[in-house]
């Protein structure tokens, strides 16, 4: 029995050498390492007694010449202007650095992991990696393979390796340990954190453009981008036995951006998305964010060898399928499949897009087969387009169609029927915007001649959420003072973009302002007649007011507020240019400057999907149709 026993641990054995060695990816790997060869081989005799740990060793190690950090004197300089930021996520700038906003890492060295990870790094990133693994109950269901990527690796991007394991460990492990002892993954994160949002708040900046921080950076620098919250979440719980990722889809038709978001694998095999410090994870909820991706992928560690190398070479694939590291991951989020016909192309490459002001963008694509392009786990309620892409170019493959999850809805032009319109926006106005907007609500403006307005005369009262940014106010008689005020509810705070004050058609132009309490470090009084729609004064407490002060006694008949707003409504002042897709193109149907708080436009096509381009300023433009005279946009869409 003895005998047979070793027999069959030396197949095991021999079949895990097999298994590493049979494409060659590890002696590649180590012929890579060339000096560091003999650390990466010290790892290797350290686990040749312990199968799983060796097979994982080398899933790693394979991988190693695929991965590499980023270093430099200017990023470490960088770090510490980043961390220089208040709760609010500004920069208390040294005038001594060089304009970080303007920086790029392109001009970083590349380390190559192969080239500098050492043994002992590495058997400890795997050992601890197991403990967490066989500790946690939830970890039951988790495979090897599944445990390779949501557990596993020593590193999430390009930031330099560090001890982020052990130290994430020693510092947040009792939180499984003591605090939460249950057998409930979902209920273990939400106790992580919890614990995590009363230690230390996390701040928000996007002013610079950096590689990912790092595990101890991150652990003393609560700070950063969507992508610095997710390594953060990841370093948390994968030092303490946590299977969580990242997903992330790389552009959708509203930004044109992408986002990024954690999951945590349940043990039934689903994920669920979650975010920090705003969402928790919740079963049965696959909520992302407002912004509709329609295909969405996930970060992995190692290389995702079913790309082979005629797929990677044919140049009908753009290079933004190729990501190596990026699994599809949309049947996790979306149960609908969009087919199509295709003649004349089988065995090529189609495209799936979506819009962009620069032209229509490929997010997914699908080889023809019998005449059929098959688009599998596509977000519904979307406009997309079908799409070729040669030299470099896509190119429209008929119309561009509402997709409601079943069926397709084309935008046929018929130029022989148009039609009269007023467009008072370029972009949906989202939830979001419509809360902001609805601060003002309850709130009113008033005027006197004194600082602590005892004997003040009310201007007007804002009876409802302003359905438009330009609110323009004709008083039914002249009210004279020096001061004007917004004033906000006894609930509500004191919010507003814009106040404008005349008499006749002449502004009358504050020379001081003041406000109650204002609620974060970019907050000035001045911003409310500063002719920035962008800017705008808020409080910190409800209650509160913000003055503005004329220098001397005024006589007002007429003036103008705008609450605060995204700055996609028409800008008085600025040019547009209308837009409608017929004949596989967009079509102008001119351009004029903006009068008034809308544009008029005649000549529209019925049928015909639109979108308008601000041509003085910004970047957020979406397509729409018109619906009884209103502009529809995609995301207003139903089914």
């Amino acid at each position: 029995m003895k005998v047979l026993f070793k027999l069959l641990w030396i197949l095991l054995i021999a079949g895990i050498l097999e298994a590493c060695n049979a494409s060659g990816r590890l002696e590649y790997a180590l012929e890579c390492a060339a000096t560091n060869k003999g650390e990466l081989e010290k790892v290797l005799e350290h686990y040749k007694d312990e199968p799983e740990k060796y097979k994982a060793a080398c899933f790693l190690i394979e991988n190693m010449p695929y991965h590499y950090a980023l270093e430099g004197e200017e990023l470490d300089s960088l770090k510490t202007v980043l961390a220089s930021a208040d709760a609010y996520g500004v920069m208390l700038k040294d005038t001594a650095v060089p304009d970080w906003d303007y920086y790029t890492p392109s001009g970083l060295q590349r380390k190559p992991d192969v080239l500098n990870i050492r043994a002992e790094f590495l058997i400890n990133n795997i050992d601890l990696a197991f403990d967490g693994w066989k500790k946690r109950p939830w970890n039951a269901s988790l495979s090897f393979a599944d445990f390779c990527e949501w557990l596993l690796p020593y590193r999430i991007g390009n930031e330099t390796p560090d001890n982020w394991r052990q130290i994430y460990h020693d510092r947040y492990s009792f939180l499984l340990d003591e605090v939460y002892t249950g057998i409930d993954v979902v209920e273990a994160i939400s106790v992580v954190w919890e614990y995590l949002q009363k230690e230390d708040p996390y701040r928000f900046t996007w002013v610079f453009n950096y590689p990912h921080l790092g595990g101890e950076y991150l652990l003393h620098n609560r700070i950063g981008k969507c992508q610095d919250a997710c390594d953060f979440m990841i370093y948390v719980m994968r030092a303490i036995g946590v299977p969580v990722a990242y997903d992330f889809y790389t552009f959708n038709a509203e930004t044109r951006k992408g986002h990024v978001w954690n999951v945590v694998r349940d043990v039934t095999g689903v994920c669920l998305p979650f975010t920090f410090p705003s969402r928790k994870p919740e079963r049965g909820s696959f909520y992302i964010d407002s912004r509709r991706p329609s295909v969405v992928f996930r970060r992995c560690f190692g290389r995702q060898w079913d790309m082979d190398g005629d797929f990677m070479r044919n140049r009908s694939v753009p290079a933004a399928f190729k990501d190596v590291f990026a699994r599809k991951v949309s049947d996790n989020y979306f149960d609908s499949n969009l087919e199509l016909p295709v003649e004349g192309m089988d065995g090529n490459y189609v495209y799936v897009g979506l819009f962009s002001a620069y032209g229509w963008r490929g997010i997914d694509f699908t080889k023809v087969e019998s005449g059929k392009a098959l688009f599998r786990n596509l977000a519904s309620r979307q406009v997309y387009i079908l799409l070729a892409f040669a030299n470099g170019q896509y190119r429209p493959i008929g119309n561009p169609f509402y997709f409601d999850g079943k069926d397709i809805h084309p935008y046929v032009a018929d130029t022989s029927k148009c039609y009269s319109a007023e467009l008072y926006r370029k972009y949906p106005l989202s939830e979001r915007i419509r809360n902001y907007m609805g601060g003002i609500k309850d709130g009113h403006f008033e005027a006197a001649c004194d600082k602590d307005f005892k004997n003040a005369e009310l201007l007007c009262t804002v009876k409802d959420t302003p359905g438009i940014n330009y609110n323009h106010v004709i008083l039914e008689k002249p009210v004279r003072g020096r001061y004007a005020r917004f004033c906000s509810s006894a609930e509500g705070y004191a919010e507003v973009a814009e106040m404008h004050f005349y008499k006749g058609e002449e502004e009358i132009v504050p020379i001081d302002s003041w406000g109650d309490d204002p609620a974060t470090a970019n907050t000035f009084a001045y911003q409310v007649y500063d002719n920035e729609p962008l800017s705008y004064f808020i409080s910190s407490k409800p209650g509160a007011s913000v003055t503005v002060d004329f220098g001397k006694v005024v006589t007002i008949d007429n003036f103008m507020y705008m609450p605060r707003n995204d700055d996609n409504f028409v800008r008085i002042g600025d040019y547009y240019e209308l837009f409608y897709w017929g004949e596989g193109c967009w079509n102008s149907l001119g351009k004029k400057m903006a009068e008034k708080p809308f544009l008029p436009y005649d000549g529209i096509p019925s049928g015909a999907l639109l979108y308008l381009h601000d041509s003085t300023r910004g970047e957020e433009e979406l397509i729409f149709h018109m619906e009884d005279g209103k502009q529809v946009f995609v995301s207003d869409c139903k089914d």
